[in-house]
């Protein structure tokens, strides 16, 4: 018998070029200024070659103390449209080892870009539920570093 497996997609019009906000996803510099839900989780990135096949991990530091980690290895990168990699928590985290994908498609509208996020081959509701709001606050904070025309580094 096959595992159902859940998917959540999250949309975001974002007024910025889309060139700029593929950039945020470019370096370990520019995703410790904004890849986090929360603005009291930092980010720590332990490892990043942003090419196909390169792998990436990961380590938020949460205000209980504790530190989820989670890595993967880009698969698709089309600058500036079209983004693609997997998603895996290490253990401690009650879903460690489970592979998951996530695809982010940027596309332009008028003097804004529509960033649209997959999250797919999640394994239950409740997970793809929990990221979505993750994703969700995520983008909130993106999109605020944006606006406030923040520098993000090594961005060119």
């Amino acid at each position: 018998m096959t595992q159902q497996r859940h998917s959540t997609t999250v949309r975001r019009m974002v007024t910025a070029d889309r060139a700029r906000i593929f950039g945020a996803f470019k370096t370990a510099a520019a995703l410790e200024q904004w890849f986090s839900p929360a603005p009291d989780i930092t980010l720590d990135v332990l490892q990043f070659e942003f090419a196909v096949g390169g792998r990436y991990r990961i380590r938020y530091a949460m205000p209980d103390g504790s530190h989820p980690t989670l890595g993967g290895t880009f698969d698709l990168i089309q600058p500036p449209e079209k983004l693609s990699f997997t998603w895996v928590w290490e253990a401690p985290d009650p879903h460690a080892d489970i592979p998951t994908r996530v695809t982010i498609d940027l596309i332009e509208q008028n003097n804004a870009t529509e960033v649209v996020l997959t999250h797919e081959q999640i394994p239950t509701r409740e997970i793809a539920a929990r990221h979505a709001a993750g994703w969700e606050a995520t983008l909130d904070h993106l999109q605020q570093v944006l606006k406030d025309e923040t520098d993000l580094p090594d961005q060119q």
